[in-house]
Parts: C-alpha cells; structure tokens; sequence
C-alpha cells in the first residue's frame, strides 16, 4: 500500500536532517587531523621518557651487578682488582692457559664475570630501550652468548662480548667507597682523550683506547666533548658512532657507586664529573677520570684482534 505524500515528504526531510553533507564531513576529517597532530608529539614524549625510565632501571641493576661483584673481591671493581685477582678471574673464565689483567679495562670484558652475570640475569639488561641500533647484537647475545647469553662475539683468542650489544659506558675510577664516584652512564657521549693511569694491577690505558676508551675531566667539565651526543647531533662522525636514537641533545643516564641513578643532562654530568674529581680513598690512589665505552663506530676487524 503507498504511504500518502505527506507521510514520503517527512521522512525525505528526516533522511535528510540525519545526513552528514560533504562539507560537514570534510570539517570533522579535519578536527580529527588537528587533535591527531596535537595528541601525537605528546604521545611520542610519553614513550620516550617510558623508555628512558626503563634505561634508568638498567642502570640500577648494572649498579646492583658491580655491588654484588665488589661484595665477592673486597670491595674491588673488576678494574681495580689486584693483579693476582684479576688473573685468577681471568683464568676462570678461559681455563689456565690464558692470562689477561688488561682485559678489565675494556668494555668487552667488563660484564663477563660471573657475580654481574648473575645479578643482570640476561644481556637484555645492557641494552637500553633508547638504543634501538643494539637490538639484532643483543638477541646474538642471548642466543649464543658462551655463558648464559653472555659471550657471543670471538675473533682470535677471546670470547667476549660484541660492543655493539651494548649501551653503557663504565667508568674506570668509579669505587664502591667512593659513593660520589661515576659508575655508568649511556654511551652516548664522545669525551676527552684517555690517558695513562696507575691502576691496582699496574699501568694502563683504556683496552683499545683508540675506540673504547675516553675520559672526563674536571677541567674540561661543561665543554663540548663531555655533552651528551643527542639524535640530532649535527656532527655525522660523532652522531653515528656516539648517538642514541631515542635520546635527544642534552639528554642521558647515569649513575653513581652509591647506587643513585637519574635521567640526566648536560649540567647534571658536568656536576657528576666535578663530584668523581673531588673523590679520595678506596682501593687506589689518585683520581681515575677514564672510562670504556661501547660505539657503533664501524671498526676494521684487525684492528679489534685480541692481544
């Protein structure tokens, strides 16, 4: 039965009011498009600093590795163990045949005995949620890595770990009682050239200074060198060997012997480096201002061959 006119023209005319015209469309298309591109930068701050929060809590557990290490070698740090230490722990870790006290000074190495291997549980721990470009070396680790999943790398003589797994740099003159001390930070900073020190087991530089070592020194605190190398960096030698993807200009991690670890900047490192200077006691003499440092740098393989 046909519905009267009146009946088919109200209800053309409620379709009608219900329909959405292409340009109200074209309006809500591009409200949605500006919340979008207001909501997202924020977003992608908040994933960012997740992350670096996460950074932060890997460096709580390196600090908790080298506690638990510096418990078992009277409050030694495997850089400032004694020489018959060291070459005990060594020969541990590659049977009696190999001796290797330099070794402890480079980052390679640094992670490798079994008190921080045990309290870090998994390399993932040295892999920091802003540093993206570890991930593929990282997973090599935990798959191959000769102990546990730590160990994954071999070019001669030595098992080591691949530098390229890893996020932080160690600093060489950080002391459990020294609690001022740096312990670790990110790797993305370049720093001041490395020198000679007096260690516990003799004179040293930084294993492979050309690549893994640097210093911060007090009386270059605040310069150029000792800033954090950010995603932007405009320098494409130091951003490709230093940078971080997830950490912009002026931003880092750190942490201290006495276990504090923070979200850090450029002020706050040039604070720290000045606090490590004023330092005394402990196991050694001095204050030690070199550190070992992982890169991404591209490094020819001879020149990684184990001495």
């Amino acid at each position: 039965m046909a519905q009267p006119l009146w009946h088919q023209r109200i209800m053309r005319k409620a379709h009608a009011n219900r329909a959405f015209t292409l340009i109200e469309m074209l309006v809500v298309i591009a409200i949605l498009g500006i919340l979008a591109s207001l909501l997202l930068p924020a977003l992608n701050r908040g994933k960012a600093k997740a992350n670096r929060i996460k950074c932060v809590n890997n460096l709580r557990q390196i600090h908790a590795g080298m506690l638990s290490f510096s418990n078992e070698f009277d409050s030694r740090l495997p850089w400032t163990l004694k020489p018959n230490q060291a070459d005990a722990l060594f020969k541990d870790l590659y049977t009696d045949e190999h001796t290797g006290v330099n070794h402890f000074w480079d980052i390679r190495f640094v992670f490798l005995p079994a008190p921080i291997r045990r309290e870090l549980g998994t390399a993932k721990v040295l892999a920091s949620p802003c540093d993206p470009a570890v991930v593929p070396f990282t997973e090599r680790e935990m798959n191959d890595g000769r102990w546990q999943g730590f160990g994954a790398s071999f070019d001669g003589v030595h098992v080591h770990m691949d530098r390229r797994a890893l996020s932080y740099a160690m600093h060489l003159g950080s002391d459990m009682q020294r609690p001022s001390t740096i312990l670790g930070l990110t790797r993305n900073i370049g720093g001041n050239e490395p020198y000679e020190f007096a260690y516990p087991a003799g004179k040293q530089l930084p294993e492979y200074a050309q690549y893994f070592g640097l210093s911060l020194r007090a009386a270059d605190s605040g310069g150029l060198a000792q800033s954090f190398v950010g995603n932007s960096e405009t320098d494409l030698t130091r951003r490709q060997n230093f940078a971080m993807s997830g950490l912009g200009k002026s931003q880092g991690q750190m942490a201290r012997a006495d276990g504090s670890v923070k979200m850090a900047h450029d002020a706050d490192l040039a604070e720290a480096v000045r606090a490590h200077a004023q330092t005394s006691g402990g196991v050694f003499l001095g204050v030690n201002e070199n550190l070992t440092r992982p890169t991404q740098e591209v490094i020819p393989r001879e020149a990684l061959q184990i001495r």
